[in-house]
């Protein structure tokens, strides 16, 4: 069976045995005149209510309030409530961890988390994150290409990123398994 197209008649158990890209669910929602904000699974839940005819559309969690940051970082320094992963802190952590240095998601929630613990803390935790031998995080569900890419590279390691990609577009033509 072919992906269906997304419209109003699309019955929502159909809708979600489907993989969609969030540009294509925010791109049906403006048409709609639907919320599209959000992550995705915030949009998802918005089109499975309008598919399924529902009154009351889902609340989106509060957003997190920014809090006040320095301009200038220091190991020592304490996370404050609301600090956010931003440019300057990414470039203090490089600067002390390297340049390979992400956000990832023990460094995010670390972050976001850590009110009162010191960027060195906040050092260490990535640190042990990035460990060669440290068990893989889980992927949220809804980043259906990230875990897809774990997964095929984990079952093809000599594969490249254009086979991976191929592989994706290949897999979001098919139903959900």
């Amino acid at each position: 069976m072919d992906r269906p197209e997304l419209t109003s008649t699309l019955p929502s158990d159909e809708f979600l045995a489907w993989y969609w890209l969030k540009e294509e669910l925010v791109g049906f929602c403006q048409k709609k005149s639907l919320p599209c904000a959000g992550n995705k699974a915030d949009i998802e839940a918005v089109i499975v209510a309008h598919l399924a005819h529902l009154n009351a559309l889902p609340k989106r969690a509060p957003r997190r309030a920014k809090g006040e940051m320095p301009n200038v970082f220091s190991k020592e320094d304490l996370i404050g409530k609301g600090w956010s992963c931003n440019v300057a802190l990414g470039a203090f952590f490089r600067k002390h961890l390297g340049n390979d240095f992400r956000f990832n998601k023990a460094m995010r929630d670390f972050i976001h988390n850590g009110e009162g613990k010191t960027l060195g803390q906040a050092m260490a935790c990535y640190q042990e994150s990035v460990r060669p031998d440290r068990p893989q995080s889980v992927i949220a569900p809804s980043l259906e290409y990230n875990r897809h890419t774990r997964d095929f590279f984990a079952a093809n390691p000599n594969a490249t990123r254009a086979m991976a990609i191929a592989a994706w577009w290949e897999k979001r033509k098919k139903r959900k398994t």
